[in-house]
């Protein structure tokens, strides 16, 4: 999970919303649907925004997230600050192996990523073995158990990762530089020509901020 940082709302989902009697998925909403896809994938670096693995804008492959769901909170249904891109998590498969935007349903999360008030709150680390963690003992539990974010195949290609990342500075002669770690550092910050991040990207943020602390 990395922090995502929200443009401007599609001026189809303006208009839509100055409609009379207008609900998500409601009638003609279809191109509107189309339209915020599009942009969350974009703002997103084409990454789930819970586990960062690869989305692309289309329904076989992502769902629109409501952090504040539909549900519980109506009046935010067509609120773009309110939407998230995230992956199918394992739709139609047993309920242990779901995660996302799947498993979570209606339920609450403490924080959002798309909330800047929240970015520095989340206190997301990884550890070498893949498993994602919050500092915060409430945000936590919602990781593993709302989220499941530390699902098996999750686990494995953040572990991936990792040893992607160790790998890279082992056949750097001596000790890594700081520059050395900032130029890898930009690398795994920064989208490609198709303006795509490296998938679950947060881990070599992580990893590398941390070599950086050590380095001074």
């Amino acid at each position: 999970m990395i922090p995502i940082t929200k443009s401007t709302e599609p001026q189809s989902l303006q208009h839509y919303r100055l409609q009379k009697s207008t609900v998500f998925d409601g009638e003609n909403f279809t191109p509107v649907k189309q339209d915020i896809r599009n942009q969350l994938v974009s703002e997103q670096g084409y990454l789930c925004a819970y586990c960062m693995s690869r989305i692309e804008p289309d329904e076989s492959s992502m769902k629109v997230e409501h952090w504040h769901s539909r549900k519980i909170y109506p009046a935010q249904q067509l609120t773009y600050a309110n939407l998230l891109g995230c992956c199918c998590g394992n739709e139609g498969f047993p309920d242990s192996h779901a995660h996302c935007d799947t498993k979570k349903r209606k339920v609450d999360l403490l924080f959002s990523p798309a909330e800047p008030g929240h970015h520095q709150r989340l206190k997301i680390h990884y550890e070498f073995n893949g498993t994602i963690k919050s500092e915060n003992a409430l945000f936590d539990r919602q990781l593993n158990e709302i989220l499941n974010l530390n699902y098996s195949r999750l686990m494995d290609n953040r572990k991936s990762v990792w040893s992607s990342v160790t790998k890279t500075l082992s056949r750097i002669t001596g000790k890594a530089t700081r520059v050395q770690i900032e130029e890898l550092l930009l690398k795994w910050c920064r989208k490609d020509g198709e303006g795509k991040l490296e998938e679950f990207s947060g881990v070599a943020i992580y990893y590398l901020n941390k070599k950086l602390q050590r380095v001074g």
